[in-house]
């Protein structure tokens, strides 16, 4: 299962939408705050309020960077994906071998929750995030992203409005559904 949204736990409507869509909150989670501002302290917040919807907190691990081999043996039943700039999130989720174990705790039954950035990332591409992000040169020119879903969305939609997906558009075409998601919202896929 993949929940996608523009905010994650912090938000009290995420979290209430959570505890409803995920009925065993029992396991173990992994929260990668890559991208986000206030790095540690951000995820250390979500961890708290993920808790507040129901999700042990003793279950609940941090992915540190300055430590990234201590957490990828584990095996988790969820994954929260943070948001911040989308082109740092995708650079750093390859440069410590993320987007293998997150797709291989995917496809082992892992739900991810993706919020913002994190909800791009679960696309197949990110290179029409161009209009919302800048600091696309730090990707190398490879914008290939997790492939988790063949739809794509566009985060934040409330703040935005129809030029945003004409532009999208524009990177990923017709054919692809694209998926509007305002700030209150969570969609499962």
């Amino acid at each position: 299962m993949l929940i996608l949204g523009s905010y994650g736990f912090s938000s009290t409507s995420n979290r209430l939408r959570l505890s409803e869509l995920i009925a065993d909150r029992s396991g173990k989670m992994l929260i990668i705050p890559l991208a986000c501002a206030f790095g540690a302290e951000t995820a250390e917040r979500e961890k708290n309020c993920a808790a507040m919807a129901g999700f042990k907190k003793e279950n609940i691990f941090i992915f540190d960077e300055d430590k990234p081999e201590e957490l990828l043996g584990m095996s988790f039943s969820y994954i929260a994906v943070l948001g911040g700039n989308t082109f740092k999130l995708l650079h750093l989720v390859k440069k410590f071998g993320l987007d293998s174990f997150i797709r291989g705790q995917v496809a082992g039954g892992a739900v991810y929750m993706g919020f913002s950035a994190g909800a791009y990332l679960a696309c197949g591409n990110i290179e029409y995030v161009k209009n919302f992000d800048d600091n696309n040169h730090i990707t190398d020119g490879d914008f290939n992203a997790l492939s988790l879903t063949d739809k794509y969305v566009i985060c934040h939609f409330d703040c935005r409005g129809e030029k945003e997906i004409e532009m999208c558009r524009s990177f990923i075409g017709s054919a692809p559904e694209l998926i509007t998601i305002n700030n209150d919202q969570l969609i499962v896929l």
